[in-house]
């Protein structure tokens, strides 16, 4: 069998992830708002977010008010239908790469420590003594190894003073991220096969909760995966400074309050693996095939697929260090 490629796994428990979310399951955006604008269609009562001083994003989401068909509640929650119809006059200015972010933000509030969770739900999936393909991007150099599940561990990032805010707002709840003078932040890491391999490699499923700072794959990608070396650079994005180099490192997490969520997340990321030979999905988002919307190959290597073309470019940054003619 086949290692499991990070890369690839981290794209389809993303994409199950997101699409799902228990949170904002079925929502419509409302209302963005940035610096230091106030929602138009509500009063914001929280003094953490009055009183910042650092760049805010706020997002407020609605949940539908007539009932939904069977159809709908099947279908699952993108980018490309997070708008109501018809889109109000206030976010019709926003551009894909502006909804996209939109939707990666406010889904990754709070989401280091889920995404942990639903990932070694996944490996428990395979079997004992599985290895991980660990392929990322080093000094603009493609590097891979061969790790096993059991040797990754968590580390548990303490970052002071965040670099901004969020705040999203759903009916009945508000989650503010970077609101508070020091945050945990939670990372997987991949240790090399030997020390004389260094670095490892550091995957970040929630970094981007940090807006546009998370961004991976030169500022293209929906999460982080790259060499640790790159990673604590990174952090100065995040926060004015943080504990790295002294983070806590602990061998997992467990303990969720939605953990029947989060193994319903890995259930379905596995067999989709499991199907990749015949079921494909896009590089860059994870979303798979549809009726409507067939993915396209990529030309050079016919192995990579993608939802449309700006999908292909925004994932050409890592792909081009791995895409190989006739493979």
């Amino acid at each position: 069998m086949d290692a499991p490629d990070l890369h690839d796994i981290s794209l389809l428990l993303n994409y199950e992830r997101a699409t799902t979310e228990p949170r904002l399951r079925y929502t419509k955006l409302r209302e963005v708002v940035s610096g230091d604008a106030d929602f138009k269609s509500i009063r914001l009562a929280l003094p953490l977010w009055k009183k910042a001083k650092v760049p805010k994003t706020g997002f407020l989401f609605d949940r539908p008010k007539r009932r939904l068909s069977e159809k709908e509640k099947l279908e699952p929650d993108l980018v490309s239908n997070m708008l109501p119809v018809p889109i109000p006059p206030q976010l019709q200015s926003l551009d894909s790469k502006d909804l996209e972010l939109c939707y990666w933000q406010a889904r990754g509030h709070d989401g280091c420590h889920r995404t942990i969770i639903i990932f070694q739900h996944l490996i428990d999936l395979f079997p004992p003594g599985t290895s991980i393909r660990v392929r990322f991007v080093n000094d603009n150099k493609p590097k891979s190894f061969l790790c096993l599940a059991s040797r990754r561990f968590v580390m548990e990032v303490k970052l002071h003073k965040p670099k901004a805010m969020n705040v999203t707002v759903l009916p009945g709840t508000t989650a503010l991220t970077g609101a508070h003078l020091v945050m945990t932040h939670a990372i997987l890491a991949f240790p090399p096969p030997t020390i004389e391999e260094e670095p490892g490699a550091v995957l970040d499923l929630a970094s981007l909760q940090f807006g546009d700072a998370g961004r991976g794959f030169n500022g293209k990608g929906l999460f982080v995966l790259e060499g640790s070396n790159q990673y604590v650079t990174r952090l100065d994005n995040y926060a004015e400074r943080n504990n790295i180099m002294n983070a806590k490192v602990i061998p997992g997490l467990r303990g969720a309050p939605d953990d029947d969520f989060l193994q319903e997340v890995a259930r379905r990321a596995k067999e989709r693996w499991d199907k990749r030979e015949t079921e494909k999905w896009c590089q860059h988002c994870g979303a798979p095939s549809r009726d409507d919307k067939p993915l396209k190959k990529c030309a050079k290597c016919l192995m990579a697929h993608y939802c449309d073309r700006e999908h292909q470019l925004a994932a050409w940054p890592y792909h081009k260090h791995f895409c190989i003619a006739g493979r």
